[in-house]
């Protein structure tokens, strides 16, 4: 095929001087220039490349059902977060644990490959102020297991302290919501929550 340098040289992204240079075998042409090459001319790339196969990559099959899990004592918060997550579009599966300890001895077996009542959650939903432990206690707790440390942690809470936003962080909590007093605009937050943790980004493969 008959091309004009420069036309080459525009297709391909390159100088006129840079594609005489590859011409005359001054400089060695990289892999990934020989590939647009392949393609602008239409031919098989596997000419160029030693042992190519052009398989194609599987598509990722998306996971169907996200455990999530609620670690909250307030029976009139936990009622309101179940009932504004009813109409999410994914399907989700919602436990909850409604003291400290019990969430430690859970998070225990989880870390130890004990059988549980309880899946490996997905995500988790922290409230701060537990009548036997501080929120931040079972986070600590959490993020020292190496079996947890990827599972996204979302502090939900009525503190108004900064103090508590901080240490939440500080401890590598994934988000802080203060809980609002609109049904409406607490389901927002959750959605927006569930939509960036589910469909925006990739989180790492349950063991």
């Amino acid at each position: 095929m008959d091309w004009p340098l420069k036309t080459l040289a525009n297709l391909l992204g390159i100088s006129i001087q840079q594609l005489q240079r590859y011409e005359k075998g001054v400089n060695k042409i990289s892999a990934s220039l020989l590939y647009e090459m392949a393609k602008i001319f239409h031919m098989d790339i596997s000419c160029f490349f030693e042992a190519y196969h052009d398989e194609k990559i599987p598509e990722k099959i998306p996971k169907t059902l996200w455990n999530l899990l609620v670690i909250e004592d307030n029976p009139n918060d936990e009622f309101l977060l179940r009932k504004a997550l009813q109409d999410f579009p994914r399907e989700i599966s919602i436990s909850s644990l409604n003291e400290g300890q019990s969430a430690v001895n859970f998070f225990r077996a989880l870390s130890n490959k004990d059988i549980t009542p309880i899946p490996k959650p997905d995500l988790i939903f922290l409230d701060l102020h537990l009548p036997d432990m501080k929120g931040l206690d079972i986070l600590k707790d959490i993020k020292r297991r190496r079996y947890l440390q990827d599972i996204p942690i979302i502090v939900l809470t009525n503190s108004l302290n900064v103090e508590d936003k901080a240490e939440t962080y500080h401890l590598q909590a994934s988000g802080f919501i203060r809980k609002s007093f609109s049904y409406e605009e607490f389901k927002t937050q959750l959605h927006r929550t569930l939509n960036y943790w589910i469909e925006t980004v990739e989180l790492p493969e349950a063991e």
